[in-house]
């Protein structure tokens, strides 16, 4: 078929969007798709296509390819395991057809739907019956009416399958190029196919150490002017690029580090003036795999991501491409609504690249430094406008500004609704404690408006958080080898060579009162010259004393992450006494009811601050005594050292269990600003 007679795409995305596109196509409700996600942007167009499972975002693909229905041929393949789709995409490119996906045993319903509606001359069935078994096919060809086609493409092993495809697809003679990809991974293969597909070439499949020779005599049936071999030696050997020579002279090789950077090598070599682009994950297969015939369609290359993360290869391929189009291939938890806002970001020029900074070692990767911290928390906000908004709350000692984010409907409004404070890194070797604050966000932003407990909690509060009260102190602990196990901030103090204050020691309530501080300068829990000597304890006490309003404190409920011990601790640290003068009954009731309630939604243990040793000068301590707002800290994970990190710097594997072990804890909190004295059964006394 030639090129310019595959179907063109017609944008479903307002240009502005401003509003939340939908499908082209209802699908029964037991796979619905997920709702397009449309990124606000003045230059960019952005869009998710996803549903419920594989089989519904692959239905979500063939719905935006052919909206109006009428493919022409359908490829069916197992959406289970990735060989033999790896093929299917610039075929049915090539043919102008879709690729939907099956299980094993059964056609999915939304899939079965899906083929009536495009109504295709053919399917085309890849696998042999252990893949796609022969119930399937047979349904397949009863919701088509048997009067259609449904072929199957089967050959003795994924490779020979391979071939096959290829040549039921590309006639003899009539492509300049084929590429060649590992059968046993499919990224490199992907990443080759939404090439192949904008180009009418084939994509084959090869083992890593030997080329097999269904492989070799298709290529030779082709015969291409070149090979392009996608993927490095470790995942197509020089060998098999040496065999390859021996039928298509010409074998070029086109690779990158990883799998991220070889998409974007593809990219750049093969669709480099492309202004759309189709992101998928790059860490499990179904998503992508429909997503081929769809790139090919938009002329685009298909870039990879993790599902929270954008590599600094995909980043700078976006800036320096600047596409005008981006498509999201499957749900949030294939592509995250913040990885989609940052892509925007990068793209529409609304996102800088953060200066040159200290950062963390590679085998500590998942942890997020100051400038990917901040371009986290900004990608937020572009992707959730309505909900999420950016401030700087003050600047650090050395200049550095203090990040928050306030979460509520009407985010640009302050309203009239109960507030609740939550912060992070007063210490600066707490790096845990960013990865939590980071969290709460994600969880807040991206499940706003389909969870109905967080929908609740965003719409009836004012929701803060301060990202890193210590950034100087964490850029300093961050330059050692790897860490230095730094604590305080970087402030220098008068007539010592010592440097720097504990935060957490430096508030003005119980200031070095009573023994839960030192004076030395040199000591890691300093508590500086005076109340509030330390810069960075300023900014925070004016942000808290700035949500006072018509001389009420708007904060009710407050939590400061710190590490570790897992503990949930309240007021006071000052005093073992458990209800001295300056705290009533109801009020150390309460404390005790919350506490003991969130612990026993993370595991952690619920105790009185000073049960762990007495500390003055503490924020949870001021907070309460001088605003009366209901103030914890949770000390995180872990309980003890962890490896050969410090106890305060555990590893980055534990980031995603530890931080969302306090999900329920959290939101409880958040539930409580509205009347903490619920937790003990006052609310009509007190609220």
């Amino acid at each position: 078929m030639p090129r310019s007679s595959r179907p063109r795409i017609r944008s479903v995305a307002p240009r502005l969007g401003f509003i939340l596109a939908v499908l082209a196509a209802v699908l029964p409700p037991t796979a619905a798709p997920v709702a397009a996600q449309v990124v606000p942007s003045a230059t960019v167009t952005s869009e998710r296509l996803g549903g419920a499972d594989r089989y519904a975002t692959s239905v979500a693909i063939s719905q935006r390819l052919f909206p109006s229905g009428e493919a022409p041929v359908v490829f069916l393949t197992s959406g289970q395991t990735f060989a033999d789709a790896l093929s299917a995409g610039p075929a049915a490119a090539r043919l102008g057809g879709a690729v939907l996906l099956t299980a094993a045993q059964a056609l999915p319903s939304v899939v079965e739907a899906e083929l009536v509606r495009l109504s295709p001359e053919r399917v085309v069935v890849l696998g042999g019956p252990a893949v796609v078994s022969d119930v399937v096919v047979d349904r397949a060809r009863a919701a088509l009416g048997g009067s259609i086609p449904v072929d199957r493409i089967a050959g003795a092993d994924r490779y020979e399958t391979s071939a096959l495809v290829s040549a039921a697809s590309f006639p003899a003679g009539e492509v300049d190029v084929a590429f060649v990809a590992t059968g046993t991974n499919f990224p490199d293969a992907l990443a080759a196919g939404s090439a192949a597909a904008a180009a009418g070439w084939p994509v084959l499949i090869t083992r890593t150490g030997a080329l097999p020779g269904s492989i070799a005599a298709e290529l030779a049936r082709l015969a291409p002017d070149k090979v392009v071999i996608v993927g490095g030696p470790g995942a197509v050997s020089d060998a098999v690029a040496a065999a390859i020579s021996t039928v298509v002279p010409l074998v070029y090789r086109s690779s990158g580090p990883d799998r991220f950077a070889t998409a974007v090598q593809v990219a750049n070599e093969y669709l480099p003036t492309a202004t759309s682009v189709v992101i998928a994950t790059g860490l499990t297969f179904p998503d992508a795999l429909a997503a081929v015939p769809l790139a090919g369609a938009l002329d685009g290359p298909i870039l990879l991501v993790q599902p929270d993360d954008v590599p600094a290869v995909t980043r700078d391929a976006i800036r320096a491409r600047v596409p005008t189009t981006i498509v999201a291939i499957g749900g949030p938890a294939a592509v995250g609504g913040i990885t989609l806002g940052e892509l925007v970001g990068w793209a529409d020029g609304r996102l800088a690249v953060p200066a040159p900074g200290p950062t963390y070692p590679g085998y500590d990767a998942r942890y997020h430094d100051y400038g990917e911290m901040l371009t986290y928390i900004r990608a937020a906000e572009i992707a959730y406008p309505d909900i999420v908004q950016v401030l700087s709350i003050g600047r650090s000692y050395e200049g550095r500004d203090i990040w928050a984010a306030k979460i509520s409907d009407n985010v640009a409004t302050d309203e009239p609704e109960p507030e609740v404070l939550f912060d992070a890194l007063h210490h600066a070797r707490e790096h845990l404690t960013v990865e939590q604050a980071l969290y709460l966000l994600r969880t807040l932003a991206t499940e706003y408006g389909s969870d109905p407990t967080i929908t609740g909690l965003v719409d009836g509060r004012e929701i803060w958080i301060v990202f890193a009260i210590n950034p100087d102190g964490w850029a300093y602990d961050l330059t050692g080898g790897p860490y230095v196990g730094w604590r305080k901030n970087r402030e220098p103090n008068t007539g010592t060579s010592a440097v720097g204050t504990d935060l957490n020691r430096n508030y003005g309530y119980g200031w070095g009162c009573c023994g839960g501080s030192s004076g030395s300068a040199a000591a890691w829990n300093y508590r500086g010259p005076a109340a509030w000597s330390a810069t960075e304890t300023r900014v925070m006490r004016d942000f808290v004393l700035s949500r006072v309003i018509d001389g009420r404190q708007q904060i009710r409920t407050h939590v400061t992450l710190h590490t570790n011990g897992e503990l949930i601790l309240w007021p006071y640290g000052y005093t073992r006494t458990d209800i001295p003068a300056d705290m009533t009954v109801d009020d150390h009731s309460t404390f005790v009811a919350m506490g003991r309630h969130m612990a026993s939604l993370n595991g952690y243990t619920a105790q009185q601050s000073s049960d762990l040793y007495v500390t003055d000068g503490d924020q949870i301590d001021w907070m309460y005594a001088t605003q009366h707002i209901f103030s914890f800290t949770f000390e995180l994970y872990p309980t003890e050292q962890v490896s050969s990190h410090a106890d305060h710097e555990p590893p980055d594997e534990v980031i995603a269990s530890q931080t969302a072990r306090n999900r329920g804890a959290l939101l409880y909190l958040i539930d409580m600003a509205v009347c903490p004295y619920a937790a003990i059964g006052k609310a009509g006394a007190y609220c």
